[in-house]
């Protein structure tokens, strides 16, 4: 079993897949408690074989058909989706807890090519993280803004103990660039790659591996480390020491470009619509993608919770539009003195 506590909101994880139980307890490692009291979330979790027969353990007959992907059993307040190589079964009990049975079987052909090239390794990292997406993130991250009235960013978030930086934009924007960058060259922490929990003008870490591209390994001399998915490298990010929140100091809406510029936004309109686009536009996000219909049973209605919280991140922030070059240690010390 693996123990987690974020923020509150503790969380059971259970498989037999000793790999899998590793990589959870390496994404979660400064969520990890030795034990748990009580849990809000129980999640079963069950991977199969490339040629072993899967099995799903629930009569759906008895579910109303929503689309190609969700069914929901209304009597029984019951909530089953599939996405891609996953299934997925919320049950929500009587007694306020909530139980998540999902079971994973590998497509052999389409990942062929991965294979010749890379081995059945890269493919078991590739999944390990669909799991962890689909299956343990999303209804984190729906309790969490439900329970904390917080609001999630497609972002990287750095740290120095006394400056604390929030950077967004679409992917290939340079986001973890300038994360890895911090990282590397200033001595900052990363608190968040890929998702930001914030609230007002507070940051709650969410520290993912960050992974970047073999490019930006070689743009920052970094050395190359253990592969994600076969393809990018794991950052050594140092977390001990991470308090549980932050006051925000500025947020970069970041691009790539000819040559650095640095704009102060105040066009809270401007800001709010770009913010409200970015997640909007990621696979990661709208809104949790496999969940996003559990509205039909009266479940986390956080739509326009979303949106107030949003707003009040705007209003309480200091905001860049941030155009980055290839010069990126060079940029380090304007972006951080603005």
């Amino acid at each position: 079993m693996i123990n987690i506590d974020i923020y509150g909101l503790k969380v059971l994880v259970k498989t037999d897949d000793i790999e899998l139980k590793g990589f959870i307890k390496r994404y979660y490692s400064i969520f990890l408690v030795d034990k748990l009291s009580d849990f809000d979330i129980e999640i079963n979790l069950d991977r199969y074989g490339y040629f072993s027969k899967n099995l799903f353990l629930d009569d759906l007959s008895q579910y109303t058909t929503i689309g190609d992907s969700v069914k929901i059993d209304f009597n029984g307040d019951k909530y089953y989706f599939e996405d891609r190589e996953i299934k997925g079964l919320i049950k929500f009990l009587n007694n306020g807890k909530i139980v998540i049975n999902g079971f994973l079987k590998p497509r052999k052909i389409h990942h062929i090519v991965h294979i010749l090239l890379q081995g059945f390794d890269r493919i078991d990292k590739y999944y390990n993280r669909f799991i962890i997406k689909s299956l343990i993130h999303d209804i984190i991250f729906i309790l969490l803004e439900k329970k904390l009235a917080i609001n999630i960013l497609h972002a990287t978030a750095v740290t120095n103990g006394i400056n604390t930086f929030i950077f967004t934009g679409l992917g290939g924007s340079g986001k973890s660039t300038l994360a890895s960058s911090f990282l590397s060259k200033k001595g900052y922490k990363i608190l968040s790659d890929n998702y930001c929990l914030v609230k007002e003008n507070k940051l709650y870490p969410f520290p993912e591996l960050p992974r970047i591209t073999k490019e930006t390994t070689k743009l920052l001399g970094i050395e190359e480390g253990k592969k994600a998915d076969g393809i990018k490298t794991y950052l050594n990010n140092e977390l001990s020491g991470i308090k549980k929140e932050y006051k925000i100091d500025k947020v970069f809406i970041c691009s790539y470009g000819n040559n650095l510029s640095i704009n102060k936004l105040d066009d809270k309109e401007y800001i709010f619509e770009n913010l409200f686009s970015i997640n909007n536009y990621t696979k990661e996000f709208p809104e949790y993608l496999n969940l996003s219909l559990l509205s039909l049973i009266n479940k986390f209605n956080t739509g326009k919770q979303r949106l107030n919280t949003l707003s009040t991140f705007v209003e309480n922030n200091n905001f860049y539009l941030l155009q980055n070059d290839k010069n990126i240690e060079f940029n380090l010390e304007k972006i951080e003195n603005v």
